[in-house]
């Protein structure tokens, strides 16, 4: 994705770009497994047979079914394209996650690391001037002159310099990530701060553990920006001509698709955003594709084919899913959610409309027999003629009705168990 962002300057557009490129890539292997699901379909009738025969014998079923996988059946031939989605999504999640080491390319063991460590500053900062008493407390801790009497020091012209002080020296004092939490809590509680800000400032240094500091990083910068001057003067990687605070300038305003959502943001289900429009459309096109996806297997799958069932509770856990990751990671990878399955519904579209089930179906019938005959089961059906006379006749089990499939399966079960009662016992 890295080339693409260099090019379109355009985090949102990376990802758009992104995605259609990895979809066309994956037209092929998602055709070649839509002939494959319609080859696993031929076997059907042999799958019911062999699960109804050895129901109450697992070793002998699994030994049958790996004789039918060798003949090419495949139960979970439809799957990869699946899978491969989801290995991207966790490949864009760290992206989105990490914007400055993948989009920007900061060198890691410096400059990530000081942004990060003054990210945290600039928060313990914000909390501390949001609260009077402890605002005051640590400036006279510090022997700070305070501001005028009649001057609130919560919301007072504290200077920049003041402002990097007490970051610094609540991030320094308390070794915050180094110490135990009660070493962390008995440092603050000596600078006078209160329980309440105490508990706030740990929580604020917690959520730097993991992959999220990036854009913890990146939302401090938007808010205060004045408090990253120091970084003017740091480059993005040793020998570089460019510096930290410009490119991360750049970063921001990148991250920012269509001028109004940021990619970097989470969407917040109790407050309503621009975010929702990813929300509603990772949604929308997950819908679409399950439709889809559901009106195709009406028409190529049967409905008593062995993992039907399942095929239909992945059409249902597709939107449900598509809202887990809407809502609990940032916007970015919900468009690329997004984005995946509009492409999908395209592909699912072109592919019905140039490999129709009936095609599909003749192909995977005529590769079939041509390298392993005939897949056909055949049963032989006892009826009574007129004269009250059994005749036996031989039918494609294919061509039977679905009650008559159901007599014909109970039936077979049946002489199976008593065959098995007359060997081995009751």
């Amino acid at each position: 994705m890295y080339p693409i962002y260099m090019l379109v300057n355009s985090f949102g557009w990376s990802v758009i770009i992104f995605t259609l490129i990895v979809k066309l890539a994956s037209f092929p292997l998602t055709l070649k497994q839509q002939k494959n699901m319609a080859i696993s379909q031929l076997f059907t009738p042999r799958v019911q047979e062999i699960q109804r025969k050895y129901r109450g014998n697992q070793a002998k079923l699994q030994e049958e079914m790996g004789k039918l996988q060798k003949e090419g059946y495949n139960p979970m031939g439809g799957c990869g394209t699946m899978i491969l989605t989801m290995v991207i999504l966790f490949g864009v999640l760290d992206v989105v996650y990490k914007p400055m080491t993948h989009m920007e390319r900061f060198d890691k063991d410096t400059v990530i690391e000081y942004v990060v460590d003054l990210s945290k500053q600039v928060e313990f900062t914000s909390l501390v001037l949001a609260s009077e008493d402890d605002l005051a407390a640590f400036l006279e801790h510090r022997e700070i002159e305070a501001p005028a009497p009649s001057a609130n020091p919560a919301v007072s012209e504290i200077s920049n310099e003041q402002r990097r002080e007490i970051g610094e020296y609540i991030y320094v004092a308390s070794q915050m990530g180094r110490n135990s939490r009660a070493e962390t809590e008995a440092a603050l509680r000596e600078m006078g701060l209160s329980d309440v800000i105490i508990r706030s400032l740990t929580q604020a240094n917690a959520r730097y553990v993991g992959f999220r500091q990036e854009l913890i990083a990146i939302s401090q910068f938007s808010n205060s920006p004045e408090a990253f001057e120091p970084l003017k003067t740091l480059p993005i990687r040793p020998g570089n001509d460019e510096m930290t605070y410009g490119k991360l300038v750049e970063l921001q305003k990148n991250m920012i698709f269509l001028r109004f959502m940021d990619l970097a943001a989470i969407p917040q289900l109790q407050t309503p955003s621009s975010l929702w429009i990813i929300v509603f459309l990772c949604f929308a096109f997950a819908v679409v594709q399950a439709f889809i996806q559901r009106m195709i297997q009406k028409q190529t799958m049967p409905a008593n084919m062995p993992n039907a069932g399942m095929m239909k509770g992945m059409l249902i856990m597709g939107p449900a899913f598509a809202l887990i990751i809407a809502f609990q990671f940032p916007a970015g990878a919900g468009l690329y959610w997004a984005i995946s399955n509009l492409f999908m519904i395209a592909q699912s579209l072109i592919i019905f409309k140039l490999w129709p089930p009936e095609r599909m179906r003749e192909e995977a019938k005529a590769r079939v027999q041509n390298s392993l005959g005939s897949l056909e089961v055949t049963a032989k059906v006892t009826d009574i003629d007129g004269d009250g006379n059994e005749t036996v006749t031989e039918t494609k089990v294919s061509d039977m009705s679905k009650r008559e499939q159901e007599e014909y399966f109970k039936k077979k079960l049946e002489e199976a168990r008593k065959a098995d009662a007359e060997k081995y016992g009751e």
